[in-house]
């Protein structure tokens, strides 16, 4: 998509531009080459901010090298991955030399999908919670974390609750729906939360859109 269109998931992008406005706090986990972060650092302006999470070295490289190609002085990149703990984890590097979806890449141990995954050298992964960075705010958080979404959530509780962001979440467990309620669901419904997939009700079964909106309750 990235060759053809000049963008990743534009349905999506604009999906998630509709609820940010200039000035907000974006948090994207899982930002790979910042095919999210860009726009979104677009649409909250020079006021705003987006802190981009990649743990891959090579992909943070890219993800960094894509922020500064694009003049974006408001996009701070970290190179961890967030979950529930602090950490240091083992993991296969991607391998960018051969045909392969770097976004694949994954930090746990179980992974919903592989497809067209590359692996070469091995790299630590670091790990932090998000609730560690100590926000003042986050207006909104993308999630896609590669089956690691858990340990994301509940490393970022206490930001969520003070904040009350939106969330967009790739969620492991989305062909549960609708005959169950997801983990993620299960967790952020207690916290004031109503979780909808956006792609239901659309003639073509939501195209591109992959993951959960969970909007605080008085917002839905």
């Amino acid at each position: 998509r990235l060759v053809t269109d000049g963008s990743w998931n534009p349905r999506e992008g604009r999906l998630l531009e509709f609820f940010v406005k200039l000035g907000d706090v974006v948090v994207d986990a899982g930002a790979n080459l910042g095919g999210f972060a860009v726009p979104l650092a677009r649409a909250v302006g020079p006021t705003g901010v987006v802190h981009a999470f990649e743990p891959f070295r090579h992909l943070f490289q890219l993800l960094t090298a894509n922020v500064a190609l694009n003049g974006l002085l408001n996009v701070h990149t970290h190179h961890s991955a967030l979950g529930d703990e602090t950490a240091e984890i083992p993991r296969p590097s991607p391998d960018l030399t051969k045909v392969s979806n770097p976004a694949k890449m994954h930090v746990t141990d179980e992974l919903a999908s592989t497809l067209l995954v590359a692996y070469g050298s091995s790299e630590t992964i670091h790990v932090r919670t998000l609730d560690s960075f100590n926000l003042e705010r986050v207006d909104l958080i993308k999630i896609d974390v590669e089956s690691m979404e858990m340990p994301m959530l509940r490393g970022a509780r206490d930001t969520i609750q003070r904040c009350r962001p939106v969330l967009y979440v790739e969620d492991s467990e989305g062909d549960k729906l609708p005959q169950e309620l997801t983990s993620v669901m299960k967790f952020l419904i207690p916290m004031g939360y109503s979780c909808i997939d956006p792609g239901v009700g659309h003639a073509d079964g939501g195209g591109a859109l992959t993951s959960l909106l969970c909007v605080r309750e008085e917002l839905s």
